[in-house]
């Protein structure tokens, strides 16, 4: 038994290790591609790019783009342990083994692209850059899955932040800065103007984040697959511990569209059968003392997803530390927290937080969806929130758009969808008092098909 445990674990250490190289391999090329370009690449490769283009202007050629690659990570791995000292650990160490993988591959990259012209054309140069950033960003994506080690730079980054205290993306902007500062006065000083780091330098430190997410969204799953890991944020939503479920409670989750009144019925619902409402109101402390995060963030960002090119700078900094960015932490609060509340409640009404994704294998959870008609929506809105037709259309769309991207966003499920809720009812066909009759019929024939199950 033991032999067979071995065998899949160096299975699946062989293919993480295989993973790893191949992420390496399409980041490498497209730097590659990038500096080709001759409008620099991404920022922790900006320095090695200045001293390649003066070894190459002094005639020396023995020396390639990959060796000076290396040469600069392992600058980075020892800036790593000035700042740590006696924190630095020795596992640390491996990153002196990345560097000279990633330096071989831009050695390999350099000559299977050898072919690719170098263009003097400046418009072809942006089409080079362009074409390079979603490469790198794949590289970056696919590197990352396996979980093996960070590069030296990120390594560098989170020195930063565990001697500071300062947030991830903070140390990351930071040290970004400071490299591309080097490695330009580097190339004043020795060209007397900026070679090897110009405006492809900061294009890419703001695009790699974006163009990273459409690649991670194609490749992490079966990759993931593949290695026998589970993500970060998996990892930790699964430690999440709430003891067993009791028989004979009733967890109702609510979710309804903008404008639909759908608040107002779950309230109503709530009152008619005794149960505790749970609203956003109520879920946002809890998940505040869950996660740990500051209230601002919480209560900023707890029915959205934040798609700016800063915000995706931020998660792209987390992500290439393997940890889990904040919106993560605060959706594992939430899942702790409703997870933890269809534990303790014998009877309750839950407002939206994608509980009946979190709560979608409890024998106890009846999901809700409550919908309408546009034109039945409009009307309500600009009664209840005192806005003419125009802004009410203008909420409907923009909330109905935040629930649904953070619903899919966390759980890969379309907010809405009749396959995902035990009722969907519309308040348009019916009266409220006709609506509340309705969902309170459905709920008591629900319990007694439970009980008529335990008893057959």
């Amino acid at each position: 038994m033991q032999t067979d445990n071995s065998k899949v674990s160096v299975i699946n250490i062989a293919k993480r290790l295989l993973v790893f190289c191949a992420g390496q391999f399409i980041l490498a090329c497209g730097v590659v591609l990038a500096i080709k370009a001759s409008l620099g690449a991404s920022p922790t490769t900006g320095i090695p790019n200045v001293l390649y283009n003066i070894l190459l202007d002094r005639g020396i050629t023995r020396i390639g783009l990959g060796t000076c690659t290396t040469a600069i990570y392992c600058v980075y791995i020892l800036v790593q342990f000035l700042i740590l000292r006696k924190d630095f650990k020795l596992r640390m160490l491996l990153e002196i083994v990345v560097s000279f993988i990633f330096g071989y591959f831009v050695t390999m990259g350099q000559n299977i692209l050898a072919f690719v012209p170098a263009p003097e054309n400046y418009f072809i140069r942006i089409v080079y850059l362009v074409i390079s950033i979603p490469i790198m960003s794949l590289g970056i994506a696919v590197y990352v899955i396996p979980q093996i080690s960070p590069a030296p730079a990120e390594g560098v980054t989170a020195a930063m932040s565990q001697k500071t205290g300062w947030p991830i993306p903070k140390c990351l902007l930071i040290f970004d800065v400071v490299i591309v500062g080097i490695g330009s006065l580097i190339s004043i000083l020795y060209f007397h103007s900026l070679v090897g780091i110009r405006e492809g330098t900061i294009i890419c430190a703001f695009t790699l984040g974006p163009a990273m997410r459409p690649m991670a969204s194609l490749v992490t799953e079966p990759l993931l697959k593949f290695c026998g890991l589970q993500t970060r944020r998996q990892a930790a939503i699964e430690e999440i511990s709430v003891g067993a479920y009791h028989e004979g409670k009733t967890i109702i989750t609510v979710d309804w569209e903008f404008g639909s009144g759908g608040d107002l019925l779950a309230r109503d619902l709530a009152a008619a059968i005794g149960a505790k409402v749970y609203s956003n109101d109520e879920l946002v402390g809890m998940e505040i003392t869950e996660s740990g995060l500051p209230e601002r963030f919480v209560t900023e960002h707890e029915k959205l997803m934040r798609h700016s090119a800063m915000y995706d700078y931020a998660t792209y900094a987390y992500k290439i530390q393997q940890t889990l960015d904040p919106l993560e932490q605060l959706y594992a609060a939430q899942v702790s927290v409703i997870r933890k509340l269809a534990a303790s409640e014998d009877c309750a009404v839950i407002f939206g937080h994608c509980g009946n994704y979190i709560l979608r294998d409890d024998p106890n959870c009846f999901r809700l969806f409550i919908h309408a008609a546009t034109d039945i929506r409009v009307e309500r809105a600009k009664e209840r929130h005192n806005v003419d037709s125009s802004g009410a259309r203008l909420a409907i769309g923009a909330t109905d758009h935040s629930r649904a991207k953070y619903h899919h966003d966390f759980t890969g499920e379309m907010w809405g969808q009749a396959r995902y809720y035990d009722l969907t009812i519309s308040t348009t066909a019916f009266s409220k008092e006709n609506s509340l009759a309705l969902v309170e019929d459905a709920i008591e024939r629900w319990r007694a098909s439970r009980k008529d199950s335990k008893t057959a």
